[in-house]
């Protein structure tokens, strides 16, 4: 490796050592693997020099580990900058606080900048989801790409922080949005890109993101155009207007006039009315515009940021956006995946959410975690409200816990909040299938298989575990999953179980 010295220190118990250097030394990649316990870890780093350090945050994990921890963290920084990427490896739901905690300084709800990312160790309910080495690798080598093709440095990555829109970032998906691509729109084109997500995956962080590694040096202010009440209000209030220009007009500079050189957001552009469209296809053109009743042109120095939960493709289709618009907004497109299309991030964002309310709330208690089954109730929940609705949720669920005097939120006290699955709409299972099927053949096509049997069995293995972790084990609970792969069901159970013990819809 060029830019970077892939030399990587994992710091925890001997456990996650030594399994995690096995893995890592089996990959293509070139690493040079050590390993460490915390309290000896200071002669590893100033002996190896490594550019990359995993720490464990596991089951024995504690108050006075964490102590260490931070304080270990802060003499990181305070040393190196930010030379060293540093990660936690969440392996322990239990101890899910203390991850979050560490995107927090001390006693407040400040960032604090002591650590790069997240990764969690998949529980087996995620049979498909990359293990804590493939993570690894995948990460050291987005940022390799990344710095091979921009000649940047370590010190260059963001670190996550309680402030920012990676606080809940661990999920692949999500570092090849942080890593890959957000560098390279940021910092390298002046466009203006559009973020498409549903309602609460973090748009309005991401557009803040991409205004703090643009480095432009002006202000960052959001708009959203449905909050007011007429087109005539909203074009006032971005351009300015002249006095009697429109009833209640007044004389003023718009907010373009006070973000200059810097970034303008606006959110849910389908509330943007077709001729104020028009005049902010101009504006990103050509950097001019007027005020309303005004003849006199005026330029600025503006970066646009849109935002919508809907498809640009619908909205042309609708008539609710020009087509020009929907060009010019094609050139770059960010895409914020839904919660339940990037799992991993559902443990890094209960770990933030899990701080931050301990620090906001007046609770008896201290809650560090959950338990493996509730843990694995959050992680089958489909989450339609996507951020947002996780941290309500935990919000309840931390003062159902604290009221049952208890530390850690348990199966019970979950399933007395988030909906059960046969409830709500469930994700469809032939989804869950046809993506196993997908991943074994990209596999098959990298020559892991030596027979079709070979694929066969595996595709059986993974979609069983999918269906017996999903329904804990419940048949009934498995025959609503599955209700409509009948064959499929048998195809997974007909070693183990008689397909009779389950109901289906043509039964």
């Amino acid at each position: 490796m060029n830019s970077l010295e892939a030399i990587v220190l994992l710091v925890g118990s001997s456990q996650f050592c030594s399994r995690e250097k096995l893995a890592l030394k089996k990959s293509s990649f070139k690493l040079a693997v050590d390993t460490s316990s915390l309290f000896q870890m200071w002669s590893k780093v100033l002996s190896l020099h490594p550019s990359f350090i995993f720490f464990e945050l596991g089951h024995s994990y504690d108050s006075e580990y964490h102590r260490e921890l931070r304080k270990i963290l802060e003499q990181l920084r305070e040393r190196f900058s930010n030379k060293i990427y540093l990660s936690l490896v969440i392996t322990d739901s239990r101890n899910l606080f203390y991850a979050g905690d560490l995107l927090f300084k001390q006693e407040s709800l400040q960032g604090s900048d002591l650590i790069n990312s997240f990764i969690v160790l998949p529980p087996s309910s995620l049979p498909s989801a990359p293990s804590v080495a493939e993570q690894i690798i995948h990460t050291i080598s987005l940022l390799q790409e990344n710095f091979e093709s921009s000649g940047g440095t370590l010190g260059s990555v963001p670190a996550l922080n309680s402030e920012s829109w990676v606080q809940s970032m661990a999920d692949p998906a999500s570092k090849e949005l942080w890593y890959r691509w957000l560098p390279r729109y940021a910092r390298y084109t002046t466009e203006s890109p559009v973020i498409v997500g549903e309602t609460g995956t973090g748009k309005t962080k991401l557009a803040f993101a991409v205004h703090q590694l643009s480095g432009r040096e002006g202000k960052f202010l959001s708009i959203t155009p449905r909050d007011f009440s007429s087109p005539e209000l909203v074009q006032a209030e971005l351009f300015g207007s002249t006095a009697g220009a429109f009833t209640g007009a007044v004389d003023k500079w718009g907010i373009i006039k006070e973000v200059e050189k810097g970034t303008l957001f606006i959110d849910e552009l389908q509330s943007i009315d077709k001729d104020l469209q028009g005049k902010l296809i101009t504006f990103i053109e050509n950097k001019i515009y007027r005020r309303v009743g005004s003849s006199q042109t005026t330029t600025a120095d503006v970066r646009f940021i849109f935002a919508t939960n809907r498809k640009l493709y619908d909205l042309v289709e609708e008539g609710v956006l020009r087509e020009d618009f929907s060009y010019r907004l094609e050139r770059i497109e960010l895409r914020l995946l839904p919660l339940r299309k990037r799992k991993l991030d559902i443990t890094a964002a209960a770990s933030f959410a899990l701080a931050k309310i301990m620090r906001q709330r007046p609770l008896k208690r201290l809650i560090k975690g959950l338990t493996p089954s509730a843990h694995r109730v959050l992680l089958n929940y489909n989450w339609p409200g996507n951020l947002r609705q996780l941290e309500n949720y935990l919000a309840k669920l931390c003062e159902l816990a604290d009221i049952e005097k208890e530390e850690l939120i348990n199966q019970k006290t979950a399933r007395e909040v988030i909906p059960y699955y046969s409830e709500i709409e469930a994700e469809n299972s032939s989804e869950i299938f046809a993506q196993i099927s997908q991943e074994l053949s990209q596999e098959a096509l990298k020559g892991k298989f030596s027979s079709l049997e070979q694929i066969e069995d595996e595709f059986v293995k993974r979609a069983r575990a999918f269906a017996y972790n999903l329904a804990e084990g419940d048949f009934k609970k498995a025959s609503f999953l599955l209700k409509d792969n009948e064959s499929l069901l048998k195809l997974f159970f007909f070693d183990s179980i008689e397909s009779e013990q389950f109901k289906f819809k043509n039964n």
